[in-house]
């Protein structure tokens, strides 16, 4: 069988000579590029499986190489997976609504970057809807609000909102992680609602929701039980549910 095919893209040296030798201890067919623009070439001439894409660069910047790609004609699109600073959520949040299917926040070690590509390239593709623009006002507002639309299954709107919510804090509170996780979950992004739970509990280790989250994540990998996404646990120790798919299988 063919390997597969990535295109690692930072303006960095080192950093590219790190992501291809861990690559290629793992079979992987390696190509390079420097900033996006040559980047988009590559992708047009080669079409890799799969991109490794640094979202700061000079010359065109990561957001500008996802937008581009959505209007490439006659060519197979690949899996991307952004890289970004630590701490850099909203840009993560926006990446992925852009078309990304994973971010890997700096610095990273080649485990996490051969583990976190091996999941991308064995899992299903899957498209999802188009941006809502939802006006929003005030941070806990809009966790509401989100609140409100991942109960009725308004999946775009939720997106829209977690995006304001994004933009409207710098240090996002459990809350919005765990919300954030929920969403993708909703989408079958498994990978990304376990880290966002992560992130949760990163914020606050005893944010009960995330806790129990990802406890239902594992048994639903290891089980396939049927179960429910926690959304929140608010002041009043009041805790919504939402209905998601018995298996991700």
């Amino acid at each position: 069988m063919k390997p597969a095919s990535i295109l690692v893209t930072d303006d960095e040296s080192g950093i590219r000579l790190m992501l291809k030798t861990a690559l290629e201890s793992d079979g992987y067919t390696v190509m390079e590029a420097s900033n996006g623009r040559a980047a988009l070439e590559v992708i047009k001439e080669r079409t890799p499986d799969l991109v490794v894409l640094d979202l700061n660069m000079p010359v065109m910047d990561g957001m500008a190489v996802l937008e581009a790609m959505k209007t490439l004609v006659g060519i197979a699109r690949p899996r991307v997976i952004i890289l970004t600073a630590y701490g850099s959520i909203p840009a993560a949040v926006k990446a992925t609504r852009l078309g990304a299917v994973d971010f890997l926040e700096k610095p990273i070690t080649p485990n996490e970057l051969r583990q976190t590509v091996r999941s991308v390239l064995d899992e299903p593709e899957l498209n999802f809807p188009a941006d809502v623009t939802v006006d929003a006002r005030g941070y806990e507002l809009v966790l509401n609000r989100i609140r409100k639309t991942l109960r009725m299954a308004d999946y775009p709107s939720a997106e829209a909102l977690l995006m304001k919510a994004a933009d409207q804090k710098d240090n996002q509170s459990a809350a919005y992680f765990n919300l954030l996780g929920v969403l993708y979950e909703a989408q079958h992004r498994w990978r990304l609602a376990r880290k966002c739970y992560g992130k949760a509990l990163d914020a606050d280790e005893k944010y009960e929701p995330a806790r129990a989250n990802m406890r239902r994540l594992a048994d639903l990998q290891s089980f396939g039980r049927s179960t429910q996404a926690i959304l929140l646990g608010d002041e009043s120790d009041e805790v919504w549910m939402a209905r998601i798919p018995e298996s991700h299988n």
